[in-house]
């Protein structure tokens, strides 16, 4: 199966207070039907895991031009775009039955041993499979630089609904916690046009998590850290266009 196509329609509980998709949901509907396809194509989480090995997200690129609404229909894809020595590189879509791209965003996934946490080949670990090289957003996941300065800070448990059946920190929670380090009021008039994310390290039940946020205009860049900033835990890019 090349491509995976998932009819969707936006629930209640997926709504935020706008009546909007939320963005961990969207976050969420990327991970499934991601599971879905690796499944589909023999290299899913099950046969991973016989072999001691899982995909980890390392990085995402996002793109909106708008979130579908409370009860509005629209059509998921994804596909394997291509790989590197040690990841792989996933697509996404989004459209409504009339053909309007609502969001569209690449990613990649790291490949590791899931006893030492290291990255291991994918040629070497997973059979052969399917690819369409067509990308959603034409990246190579440039690194992401830290905030200059502060702009603002908050600190915050992780807890017990943040971890998922890996142990950690499902990643569909770091861009909620980039959002919560913005300064109240900042996002009431304002949505999302663009996030870029790289995963540095899993958070865990016991870490304490502060976010540190920079604030130029429309873009605003987030180091989720440890509060001594001894760990970083991954580092989020956004760009903001007029919303409300």
């Amino acid at each position: 199966m090349e491509t995976l196509i998932r009819p969707h329609a936006v629930k209640i509980f997926e709504c935020d207070r706008k009546k909007r998709l939320r963005l961990r949901c969207l976050f969420n509907l990327f991970q499934d039907a991601a599971d879905e396809h690796a499944d589909a194509l023999g290299v899913g989480y099950d046969f991973c895991l016989s072999r001691g090995i899982g995909w980890v997200g390392a990085n995402y690129h996002l793109k909106i031009n708008r979130l579908p609404r409370w009860r509005e229909s629209f059509s998921l894809s994804t596909w394997a775009s291509g790989k590197t020595a040690v990841s792989g590189i996933r697509e996404f879509k989004a459209e409504t039955p009339d053909g309007e791209v609502l969001f569209c965003a690449s990613s990649q996934w790291a490949l590791i041993d899931l006893v030492k946490g290291r990255p291991v080949s994918v040629a070497k670990n997973l059979t052969d499979y399917v690819l369409r090289a067509e990308r959603a957003i034409d990246t190579a996941f440039p690194a992401l630089p830290l905030p200059e300065r502060v702009d603002a800070a908050t600190e915050f448990p992780v807890r017990c609904d943040d971890i998922d059946i890996n142990d950690h920190v499902n990643n569909a929670v770091y861009p909620l916690w980039a959002l919560e380090g913005l300064p109240r009021g900042y996002a009431d008039d304002r949505d999302v046009a663009e996030m870029e994310i790289a995963f540095k390290r899993p958070a865990r039940i016991d870490d304490k998590i502060a976010v540190f946020t920079q604030i130029d205009g429309p873009t605003t860049l987030h180091r989720i850290a440890a509060p001594d900033k001894s760990t970083d835990f991954a580092r989020v890019r956004i760009r903001w266009k007029a919303g409300g």
